[in-house]
């Protein structure tokens, strides 16, 4: 069935990003309806949020530095960059799996509300296996296995679902789910051991890790600044309202429309090494796909900001119906997403400035959630969201602008991106007056 689509690049990541969404959702689904108790569900998102808080930041980092920098190696560096960096993240793995079994008492005690988290030695030894096997679907992009990376995402995602979600409706408990994850782990490790035996140079590369060391340093600080985001606007919204029902409605609603961050992110980790291979094609690239994607994600977009007053109270209650007002704020980040000045900046190494933006946006988060907040409530703390956001973009076209002297018409269609944006406000200020 794969044959008759051409897949690409962008289309393959994004395909592999909606399959990861589409799992984690429907395990939450189905959890929810299997009986098991609401307790140990949150037991499980514990555990699963103790997972990525432990490993995301210098995952992250380090798959988009070997992005930016495998289109400038020779044939032979590539396949030994492939072998080193795998090499960085079991190391790392293994570190993160070892600190974890170290310090579970004082996680139970301080990262989350329960007395006694259970299960913390089996997710210290999947963070170990699992860690370096998010790996594989850049292996496969870099290596432009695109088919591959599909049958990866169907295999490995089928199989986190079935190891998850079958034990508890056979009426096992999640013990037996966490040994399940635990061989999902194995299996994928297996896996990418397989595919580096294949492509890969089993050789120890000084010369690659001078390289790749310093350019991922600061990529590690960004994507710990970007996540600290989420907890910043948490901390302003429990400071700033004192009704506990105030922090709920705020995260029901503090979130993306799901496709524009799945798809837009997606395209960026995509097209990182498309740019820093060739510049010129690669800012084409950046403005072709951008404005292709724009034509249905705006729309869609802006049918889910008319449908959110409608839905929220129906999905959840008519306690959550502020939730949608914040929803619908938040899906105004799409203006922002789209503009991809940050590809730019990774294809050139410029990883300090995408730190330094990331530091502003967040300073001026919190300055204007507090401020913003006090004077128009928590909508006022999702406005600064989508202000500060703004703010980083700005930052990044400036740069590319002045330093790089890459000016952003070169990768962003103007016209398109007025246009639609135009529309995306007036559907906004439509939407408040259901």
């Amino acid at each position: 069935m794969l044959k008759r689509f051409s897949l690409t690049g962008v289309k393959s990541m994004q395909v592999f990003q909606v399959l990861q969404f589409s799992t984690a959702i429907l395990i939450g689904i189905l959890l929810a309806k299997s009986g098991l108790p609401t307790g140990l569900i949150s037991v499980y998102e514990a555990l699963m949020f103790i997972a990525s808080l432990y490993c995301f930041f210098w995952v992250v980092g380090g798959q988009n530095t070997l992005l930016q920098l495998f289109p400038k190696l020779d044939k032979t560096q590539q396949r030994s960059a492939l072998f080193n960096v795998f090499l960085l993240f079991a190391m790392a793995g293994l570190v993160t799996g070892g600190v974890l079994f170290l310090t579970k008492n004082l996680v139970a005690e301080r990262l989350t509300n329960f007395t006694e988290l259970p299960y913390l030695d089996l997710l210290a030894l999947f963070l170990v296996f699992n860690s370096p096997t998010f790996l594989l679907q850049i292996f496969y992009l870099l290596l432009k296995k695109f088919r591959a990376m599909v049958v990866f995402g169907v295999a490995s995602f089928g199989l986190q679902l079935t190891v998850v979600v079958l034990p508890i409706y056979l009426g096992f408990s999640l013990q037996e789910v966490m040994w399940g994850l635990l061989g999902w782990a194995i299996f994928k490790f297996v896996w990418c051991v397989v595919e580096l035996a294949r492509h890969a140079r089993w050789r120890w590369d000084g010369h690659f890790i001078k390289m790749y060391l310093p350019l991922v340093l600061p990529l590690l600080l960004l994507a710990f600044i970007g996540k600290g985001s989420e907890y910043v606007t948490g901390l302003i919204v429990t400071a700033l309202f004192e009704d506990e029902k105030a922090f709920a409605v705020f995260r029901y609603g503090a979130r993306e429309f799901p496709l524009a961050v799945l798809m837009v992110g997606a395209l960026a980790t995509s097209l990182i090494p498309e740019v820093a291979a060739d510049p010129t094609a690669g800012l084409q690239r950046i403005k072709d796909t951008t404005r292709r994607l724009s034509h249905w994600l705006y729309p869609m977009s802006m049918a889910s900001m008319l449908a959110a007053p409608l839905l929220f109270p129906v999905i959840f209650n008519p306690d959550f119906k502020e939730s949608a007002s914040i929803f619908n704020i938040f899906t105004l980040l799409l203006s922002s997403r789209i503009l991809l000045p940050q590809v730019v900046a990774m294809s050139e190494q410029k990883n300090y400035i995408l730190t330094l933006s990331a530091a502003v946006e967040l300073a001026v988060l919190a300055a204007l959630s507090w401020w913003w907040g006090k004077i128009f409530g928590l909508q006022g703390v999702a406005f600064a969201a989508v202000a500060s956001f703004v703010v980083g973009r700005i930052i990044l076209i400036g740069y590319n602008w002045r330093v790089l002297k890459i000016p952003p018409g070169a990768y962003v269609d103007w016209r398109t991106y007025l246009i639609y944006n135009g529309l995306l406000v007036g559907v906004f200020l439509v939407s408040l007056q259901l």
